[in-house]
């Protein structure tokens, strides 16, 4: 969990994967008496942390953006479920879809929830932005800038961002890997670059120097990422395939947008990080180009009744994007075929 203060109110972000997450964002809120949850998939879990401090008369607002209108499913009808039990619980709740809402920030109006004794978000950049929307801290670009970050990374260029936000692109791609043994150096790494981005989006300059300093080391990546593309191959027409466990940080928009350009549909990128590598030993992380999102449903690979967490090897809350430890890997790449072909 990342622990930050953004003016003087307590921002907790974390996923909601076990009784872990529920238990310690609980006990965070010992004198809370208003909650504000930003692009908080909803979850069982989810549900049962607002059960658990709406007893403790602590109201909970929830804005979020990962509901399904039409499930098509077992899976998309697991979330929609999800979605209306944490609706009718929250005190006040507006769970939409990423096609209505590509950003969670264009959920609220800035500075709509000052009022707030804290905030819950995902620990990513959506989240990130989330949360500065709602305590008021903006720049021009910042809707936009969201969207951008909560697709794909190919997308993630200076061409769609604003040069604000690809400052915390590079800096995202400078952070340590995340080790099971000692999460709590990725996460206080995180928890600096974000607290870096909210301080120079306040004017900080010295904030905003450190934020400059990181670009160099982002050159670096992108050096690797490059030869990681050129040992890159195709597994069969459609999905391109590239193993980088071992290899030096890099970078992964520059990786990304180097699988897409040798024609690649859906790209699946092998690590030794990630919440299922660290119970299973690797990740097998599949996403499907942006173009191609409509037409091709990662999920339909799946078992009818699979269950996303990294105890499963399954993790999955979009078509678009799948995160499988290496024997569902093996499981799957049959039906992977058959949606390519």
């Amino acid at each position: 969990m990342i622990k930050l203060i953004i003016k003087n109110i307590p921002v907790l972000m974390t996923k909601f994967f076990s009784t872990e997450s529920v238990t310690s964002v609980v006990e965070a809120m010992t004198n809370a008496q208003k909650v504000l949850f930003v692009d908080t998939p909803s979850t069982e879990h989810l549900a049962n942390c607002i059960t658990e401090l709406q007893a403790k008369c602590v109201e909970c607002i929830v804005r979020d953006h990962h509901n399904v209108l039409d499930p098509q499913n077992p899976r998309e009808e697991a979330i929609k479920e999800a979605a209306e039990l944490v609706r009718n619980l929250a005190d006040d709740a507006i769970i939409s879809t990423r096609d209505e809402n590509p950003a969670c920030s264009l959920l609220m109006s800035a500075g709509e929830f000052t009022g707030v004794d804290a905030i819950v978000a995902d620990p990513d950049p959506d989240g990130l932005l989330g949360v500065m929307k709602a305590l008021d801290i903006t720049y021009p670009e910042l809707d936009s800038d969201a969207v951008i970050l909560d697709g794909p990374r190919s997308e993630q260029t200076p061409e769609l961002l604003s040069n604000f936000a690809m400052l915390l692109v590079k800096g995202m791609a400078t952070l340590p890997p995340y080790n099971p043994k000692r999460p709590e150096i990725a996460e206080k790494a995180k928890g600096d670059l974000f607290s870096q981005f909210v301080a120079a989006a306040q004017g900080d300059a010295e904030a905003q120097c450190s934020l400059e300093q990181k670009v160099e080391e982002y050159e670096a990546g992108v050096a690797v990422a490059k030869e990681l593309v050129s040992k890159s191959f195709e597994v069969f027409p459609g999905l391109i395939f590239v193993d980088t466990t071992g290899s030096e940080r890099h970078d992964l928009v520059t990786l990304t947008r180097g699988l897409e350009a040798k024609g690649a549909k859906v790209t699946c990128i092998k690590k030794n990080v990630g919440p299922i590598a660290s119970v299973h030993g690797s990740q097998f992380s599949l996403a499907v180009v942006k173009r191609f999102q409509k037409e091709i449903n990662l999920q339909n690979s799946l078992p009818a009744d699979f269950v996303s967490s990294p105890a499963s090897g399954i993790i999955s809350n979009t078509t678009f994007l799948l995160h499988v430890s290496e024997n569902i890997w093996n499981d799957i790449l049959p039906a992977i075929q058959d949606t390519l072909d």
